[in-house]
């Protein structure tokens, strides 16, 4: 695949600045980018450009001063992701289901559908149309996957789940799984209590590599629309995450939180049980979450607080030796006046 820069330009709508005439022949990262590739320069990138050696370079505003070839556009990042599609398309497998994958005869399998070697799908299962299943999948009794879905290996998708259309599992990720509901009692022995409600995961979700999502006690746990789940998180049972969210690695949220609208929790965070964080909240790495969240914005430390509080807070923390030493001058000080 060879293109102009001009045609690339043409193609998203977006301004050269440059030569045009540039052939492209792939993408690659800011650092590595050679003269007939192309990459984008976005935040901290952006500062770099008369470094880099790409051929073409995607900005979403020109620089006061640039000697590169540059293409304007509205957002870099998502034309440099249309691009990827464009120069690396992904392999397509298949339209087949593999003789090695066990279905049960009250399954129900949709059109074009690919189902890979050892999957297991369960007793009244549905998977519709175009959905890819990849090797060692289970998918439980009763689970419904919408369309265009794929299931990447080892993912678990348990009993009732529901998954909407356009929904990707990473490799191991647990659907649906028992949510950790326990009864304890006066000797300190704790006993299990079944959680009958289903996970429900809305359209365009995607989930990553060995995140486990529980299912509901009573209620079901849900995932809104749009919502992009890394690898390694935890949420608890009867969670609700809204629509258009970031969740992070790493991140742990424990059972009955709501999570607004394009929230963003970011590595390690936690939150902790039966709280309530409205839309449009950033939580910064390795944010204990204790109480509410009602105001949107910043939210960073331990117990949360809001940005601002937290930046002099740690201002403040690295002053604390030299104020040591000053109230070690003063207590001396003080002890020679009375001594006198």
């Amino acid at each position: 695949m060879k293109k102009t820069v001009g045609e690339i330009a043409e193609q998203f709508g977006g301004q050269v600045y440059g030569d045009s005439s540039v052939i492209i022949d792939d993408v690659s990262s800011a650092e590595s980018a050679g003269p007939h590739q192309i990459t984008f320069a976005k935040g901290v990138y952006a500062e770099h450009i008369e470094e880099m050696n790409a051929g073409a370079i995607l900005v979403d505003e020109l620089p006061k001063t640039c000697t590169k070839n540059l293409i304007v556009v509205s957002d870099c990042r998502r034309v440099f992701g249309a691009l990827i599609d464009i120069y690396r398309p992904e392999i397509k497998h298949p339209v087949e289901i593999h003789p090695t994958a066990v279905i049960s005869h009250t399954a129900t399998i949709g059109k074009d559908v690919t189902i890979m070697a050892y999957a297991v799908i369960d007793d009244d299962a549905v998977i519709d149309d175009e959905t890819v299943i990849y090797p060692h999948v289970y998918i439980g009794k009763n689970a419904h996957v919408g369309k265009n879905c794929e299931i990447y290996p080892g993912a678990i998708i348990h009993e009732n789940t529901i998954i909407g259309d356009r929904v990707v599992l990473r490799a191991h990720a647990v659907i649906g799984g028992q949510g950790f509901g326990f009864s304890t009692d006066e000797k300190g022995h704790h006993t299990h209590i079944r959680q009958l409600g289903r996970v429900i995961l809305h359209n365009d979700v995607e989930v990553g590599a060995g995140s486990t999502v529980d299912n509901g006690a009573m209620n079901d746990t849900i995932i809104g629309e749009g919502t992009k789940i890394d690898n390694l998180v935890h949420i608890g049972h009867n969670v609700e995450i809204g629509k258009d969210c970031f969740i992070i690695a790493q991140v742990g949220i424990a059972g009955s939180t709501k999570v607004g609208n394009s929230c963003v929790i970011a590595g390690q965070s936690g939150i902790a049980g039966h709280l309530h964080i409205t839309d449009h909240v950033t939580l910064g790495a390795k944010t204990g979450v204790i109480g509410n969240i009602n105001t949107p914005g910043v939210y960073m430390g331990f117990p949360h607080k809001p940005h601002g509080d937290w930046g002099r807070e740690q201002v403040m923390i690295k002053k604390l030796p030299d104020i040591a030493k000053r109230v070690k001058k003063i207590e001396k000080l003080v002890e020679t006046i009375y001594k006198e």
